[in-house]
């Protein structure tokens, strides 16, 4: 998957915010997960979708 003009700003900003980390992208069938990580612990997520969109992170549900 080929990465729109926006997504590459955003990666772009990612190396900004967290200068030293390291990127780690994970390709999946239509889209690309992006990993921040700074000794050993992943710190931020994005995900670039096939459709030119950057979705953040989710929040996740409480347990009930």
């Amino acid at each position: 998957m080929e990465l729109t003009l926006d997504q590459a700003r955003e990666i772009a900003r990612l190396r900004r915010r967290h200068r030293g980390a390291q990127l780690v992208a994970h390709e999946r069938d239509a889209d690309v997960i992006v990993e921040v990580r700074r000794g050993g612990h992943t710190i931020e997520v994005r995900r670039f979708a096939g459709d030119g969109s950057v979705q953040g992170e989710q929040p996740l549900a409480l347990a009930a």
